[in-house]
């Protein structure tokens, strides 16, 4: 199995997340002298800080990996689609920007799996997939696109399995 990691793009918006929250936390704290809003933020800076601290985790610790069985796709906690590489076609570097309102999403025809706004690996299926997602329901796709650091690395890991 190999990890292809794709947090590079997000992290640091993460890690100035967590250090405004962090800061914001500590000078509300020595500025206000109202005991429950005080409470009430203190409590909401530390459920970000924990929000934040768990993405940076996922993202460095569950990254998309390929192996000779499977493709898989993750997006933080919130998705996570295996793929037999029997499926795919040759995987593409293709760089895009897209101006979805979601990280995972269907737009036309591909599934998008967007780092802040952006793919750079496109996979073709031999035939078409049907994917969950949840709210929007059980959509067919004829290709998945998504992001991953090293996108040349990517393509050549999957190629390697799926030629």
């Amino acid at each position: 199995m190999v990890e292809i990691p794709y947090g590079k793009r997000m992290k640091p918006r993460y890690v100035r997340f967590l250090i405004i929250t962090v800061v914001g936390v500590a000078l509300v704290a020595f500025a206000l002298d109202i005991p429950w809003l005080l409470i009430t933020l203190l409590v909401l800076g530390v459920l970000n800080a924990v929000v934040c601290v768990g993405a940076l985790y996922v993202l460095t610790k569950q990254p998309h990996t390929v192996s000779d069985d499977e493709l898989r796709l993750r997006q933080l906690g919130f998705f996570d689609w295996r793929i037999p590489t029997a499926d795919l076609g040759p995987a593409q570097i293709a760089e895009r920007t897209h101006k979805g309102q979601r990280s995972v999403e269907v737009i036309g025809d591909a599934l998008v799996i967007q780092s802040l706004t952006r793919t750079n690996v496109s996979v073709p299926f031999h035939e078409p997939q049907l994917v969950d997602l949840g709210k929007t329901g059980v959509q067919r796709v004829e290709r998945v696109e998504f992001w991953a650091d090293e996108p040349e690395k990517a393509v050549r890991e999957i190629n390697a399995r799926t030629t």
